[in-house]
């Protein structure tokens, strides 16, 4: 597993093996390049702002938001 604060850049990208997890904010809408070369690596991508607990919040994001916020 791979952990990551900001989202990969192209060369870290194409690095990503098949058998890897890359666990990191991504930003995919705002980036189809990057998002094109994660599934041409065949590895696996979690992004943080798409994890929700069990109340459907999302928990990784809103620490980030609040920053962003101010």
């Amino acid at each position: 597993m791979i952990v990551k604060v900001k989202e990969p850049q192209e060369k870290e990208c194409k690095m990503l093996k098949p058998d890897q997890i890359l666990f990191t904010y991504l930003h995919l809408a705002a980036d189809p390049k990057q998002a094109e070369l994660l599934m041409a690596s065949q590895g696996t991508a979690i992004s943080y702002e798409t994890v929700t607990d069990n109340h459907g919040g999302l928990p990784l994001l809103s620490p980030m938001s609040e920053v962003a916020g101010r």
